[in-house]
Parts: C-alpha cells; structure tokens; sequence
C-alpha cells in the first residue's frame, strides 16, 4: 500500500496532531483502520497506540482511500478521556450538536459545567463546522 501523507495539523487546545492523507491499495480491499493505524504509525515513526483512525472513504472510481486521524501524545491521554465520558453524554452533546450553532451555543451556555473537549470531539466527527468549532475552542482556552 501506498501511503501519502497530505496535511498534519497540531492542535494545541486538544493536545493532539491531525492528520488528513490518501492510501493507495490497488488489487486489495479498502484498507482497515488497525492497518492503516499501522501504517501510518510506520511512516511517522511513532507508536501505534498514539494513532487513531476518524474515518476511510474510497475514493469513486479509484483505488485510493482517503483518510483522517488523529495523533494524541500518549495512548494515556485518549483512554482517560475515553474513560472520563459515558456514551449517553456523548449521544446527548450529539444531540444538543445536531440543531443550528444559535440553538446550541445557547444550551452551552446554559449548561452548568459541560465538557468542551467532548463537545469539540463529537462535532469534529459529526457536522465538523467551523463556527461551532470556533466557539468551542474559545470556551476551551477560557
């Protein structure tokens, strides 16, 4: 397989590195995110466990995938913030995501003490808009 790298983005306010690229896998199937995890833990020369698949996508008519990952400093990290939120809270901020950015930086704000980080986690995976993900980093840095 081959593997290309696109764009590798530090993230400070979420302590981690985003990483968007393409893999070739001609005459083979869509490669699976503990492959690719492999791969590209290969190729950068860091441990497998700091990788993680977003998602993989074929690209129509090729034989090429796109991908998006993230890259955490320590596997400790990722399970302690995996460990911190129940998947209701995180089917709840989906929830309270899925409305408009007004509607749901009003329901933010009346929340008593929300977890930004998750907030952010689950509209980068979800709806992924750039204003929403501007409040919420705003709230992170406060």
């Amino acid at each position: 397989m081959d593997l290309n790298i696109e764009e590798r983005k530090e993230n400070p306010l979420l302590k981690r590195k985003e990483i968007k690229g393409t893999v070739g896998h001609a005459g083979e199937a869509t490669p699976s995110e503990e492959s690719l995890e492999k791969l590209v833990s290969e190729e950068l020369g860091i441990p497998e466990e700091d990788i993680k698949i977003d998602n993989i996508f074929t690209i129509h008519g090729t034989q090429k995938s796109r991908f998006k990952a993230k890259e955490f400093g320590a596997k400790k990290q990722t399970e302690s913030k995996e460990s911190k939120s129940s998947p209701s809270q995180e089917e709840d901020y989906k929830e309270l995501l899925d409305g408009s950015i007004a509607d749901a930086k009003e329901k933010i704000d009346d929340m008593d003490d929300p977890d930004f980080e998750l907030l952010m986690e689950v509209e980068e995976e979800n709806k992924d808009r750039k204003g929403m993900k501007k409040f919420l980093e705003s709230k992170i840095g406060e």
